[in-house]
């Protein structure tokens, strides 16, 4: 019983919440708050599988090539992390870009780009009217792979300006390529297989 109330009241908040943020205008039809509850717990029960299998064995290596190539890795493993995180719901960020709608804009290469690396900014100026809603040129934009390379070309690159580190810019790439590519594991993208073996 304090589940389904629980689950009920989480239900009407984000209903609230899409509706006083007029995000309805930008998602698809079928996003209702129910839909949205019903991705969070799919994603979530597989993001605790990774994250025991895979971000704390690969924290564990991070930490010890740290030491033997003495460099202190503690701070960027922590932001790794966070975008480990992240990069997990990434993909689902482009439902509030608009296909196929005659209000939006279409998004060139460079902006294509921006949106997929700048996802939170570029939806919260969609949804303040400070912009067009943008359309990517396809729906699900975001999930396919080469949506996966260009966002680990581009952590790598912002690691390398954050830390001059190879190392440290490697791991932060990783991680977040691993984040994004259990998303796509979740949604029989890719690596399909793993994902039956976690039910099991």
């Amino acid at each position: 019983m304090h589940f389904y109330s629980n689950h009920a009241m989480v239900r009407k908040l984000i209903k609230k919440a899409l509706k006083e943020s007029d995000a309805n205008n930008f998602l698809p039809r079928f996003a209702s708050a129910g839909k949205i509850i019903e991705e969070i717990q799919e994603h979530f029960g597989f993001l605790k599988w990774s994250a025991k299998r895979i971000l704390i064995p690969l924290a564990v290596l991070y930490l010890i090539m740290g030491i033997v190539f003495q460099e202190q890795v503690i701070g960027s493993l922590v932001f790794a992390s966070i975008i480990f995180f992240y990069t997990n719901f990434l993909p689902d960020m482009d439902s509030f870009f608009p296909h196929g709608k005659k209000d939006s804009k279409k998004a060139g290469r460079i902006e294509r780009r921006l949106a997929l690396f700048f996802a939170p900014f570029v939806i919260y100026y969609m949804l303040s009217r400070k912009q067009k809603p943008l359309d990517l040129g396809q729906n699900k934009a975001f999930h396919n792979k080469r949506a996966l390379i260009e966002l680990t070309i581009f952590l790598f690159i912002l690691g390398l300006i954050l830390y001059f580190s190879l190392l440290k810019a490697s791991f932060l790439a990783l991680f977040g390529a691993l984040g994004f590519l259990t998303h796509l594991t979740v949604d029989g993208i890719v690596l399909a297989k793993i994902k039956k073996l976690v039910k099991k």
